[in-house]
């Protein structure tokens, strides 16, 4: 499973476990319910500012979002975000990295 649609899948069952729905979801991050919906799906990916956001709204750290019980092991889920820091370019890289830093 791709990195996009394991992260959409841990949002949707935060979001739920929240009793928000889309709509009142993509109020407290302040994005397009059709953008939410295709994170959720796993169609796109957010920003590194959103998916601050999004941690914010569930009260966790951005690190939490992509543990995922569908990883078989930790090195799988290491591999799989290293992929998708690949696809990266240098302007999201930076701000995951000082995302990273401040945490």
């Amino acid at each position: 499973m791709s990195i996009k649609k394991l992260l959409g899948a841990k949002i949707r069952e935060l979001r739920k476990q929240n009793n928000y729905s889309q709509e009142h979801f993509s109020e407290l991050v302040d994005l397009n319910p059709r953008q939410i919906v295709r994170i959720e799906n796993g169609e796109s990916f957010p920003t590194a500012e959103n998916l601050e956001k999004i941690a914010n709204v569930f009260g966790i750290r951005v690190q939490e979002l992509f543990i995922n019980d569908c990883f078989s092991s930790e090195e799988e889920m290491k591999l799989a975000i290293i992929n998708k820091l690949a696809d990266m370019n240098r302007e999201k890289l930076r701000a995951l990295y000082l995302m990273a830093m401040n945490i």
